[in-house]
C-alpha cells in the first residue's frame, strides 16, 4: 500500500513539473514580493541599523525566509472541495487506498517540487539581500526539524478546513479566515518580536506562531535550548490536536457521505 502513496506523490510532483512557465513565474513573483517587503522594512528602519532591539539584517533575513517558506508551504485549498462538489469523492472511496493518506501524498509530492523550485529564489536572495547564515550548526539542524513540524501543523490545520466542504457548499470564506489568521498571527508578514510583550505571550501559545515564527527564530538564534524544546513540544501538541480534530471530522464526513449515497 505504501508504494501506491509514493506513486501518488510522484504523480503530483510530475504534474507540477509540466507547467515550467508557471514555475518560472513563481520564482520571479516570490523574489519580487521579497524585494518589495524588504524595501518597506528598510524604509521603516529609516537608515537605522537597530529597531526595537532588532538589527535590520535579522529582519531582512526573517522576511526573506518567511516568504520563501510560504511559497514552499502553499497548498491547494480547493483540492478536496472540488472532489466533493463533483462527486469524484465517491469514486475515491471505492479505491483500495486511504483517502487521507492520498491527499497527504499529493501534497508531499507538490512540496518536493516547490522545494526544488525555490532553490534559485533562495540563491538570488542570498546574494542580492545578503541573508544571514544560520546562527550555528545546531540552529540549522533545529531549523530543519522545526520546518518539518510546522509543515505538518499547517497541513492538518488546512485539512480541517478542507473537510468542512462536506457540510458547506463553498469553503472560500473559511479558507480566507484561516489564511488571515495564519498570516497575522504566525509572523508571516511581521516578525512577532515587534509585538508588545503582553500580546506576544498570548500569541506565542497559539498554533499559528509555530508555523513561521518558531522555525525562523530558531534559524536566527533568537531561541535558546529550552525555548527550542518548548517550541518543538508546542508544535507536536498542536499537530496532535489538529490531527485528532481532522480524524473526528473525517469519520463524520464518511458517515454523511454513506448516508446520502445510500
Amino acid at each position: 500500500m505504501s508504494t501506491a502513496y509514493i506513486e501518488y506523490a510522484k504523480r503530483a510532483f510530475n504534474k507540477s513539473l509540466i507547467y515550467r512557465v508557471d514555475s518560472l513565474a513563481g520564482i520571479i513573483s516570490t523574489v519580487v514580493i521579497i524585494f518589495v517587503n524588504i524595501s518597506i522594512w528598510r524604509a521603516i528602519y529609516n537608515e537605522e541599523e537597530i529597531l526595537a532591539g532588532t538589527q535590520l539584517k535579522l529582519t531582512i533575513t526573517y522576511i526573506a525566509l518567511s516568504f520563501l517558506i510560504q511559497s514552499i508551504f502553499a497548498m491547494d485549498d480547493t483540492f478536496v472541495a472540488q472532489r466533493v462538489g463533483s462527486g469524484e469523492i465517491a469514486t475515491d472511496f471505492l479505491k483500495p487506498v486511504n483517502f487521507r493518506l492520498f491527499v497527504l501524498s499529493c501534497n508531499l509530492g507538490e512540496l518536493c517540487f516547490k522545494i526544488i523550485q525555490m532553490i534559485p529564489a533562495l540563491i538570488i536572495c542570498i546574494f542580492v539581500f545578503n541573508l544571514l547564515p544560520p546562527f550555528s550548526f545546531s540552529s540549522a539542524v533545529y531549523f530543519i526539524l522545526s520546518l518539518i513540524l510546522s509543515y505538518f501543523l499547517l497541513y492538518y490545520l488546512n485539512f480541517i478546513v478542507w473537510i468542512s466542504s462536506f457540510w458547506f457548499y463553498q469553503i472560500y470564506s473559511l479558507s480566507m479566515i484561516k489564511e488571515a489568521l495564519v498570516l497575522i498571527l504566525s509572523g508571516a508578514f511581521i516578525p512577532l518580536w515587534f509585538m508588545p510583550a503582553w500580546l506576544f505571550r498570548y500569541v506565542n501559545l497559539l498554533p499559528f506562531a509555530s508555523i513561521y515564527y518558531s522555525p525562523i527564530s530558531t534559524y536566527l538564534g533568537r531561541l535558546d535550548g529550552s525555548e527550542i524544546l518548548f517550541s518543538f513540544a508546542r508544535q507536536l501538541i498542536w499537530i496532535i490536536v489538529f490531527w485528532g480534530i481532522g480524524r473526528l471530522l473525517w469519520a463524520k464526513a464518511v458517515k454523511k457521505l454513506v448516508i446520502q449515497g445510500g
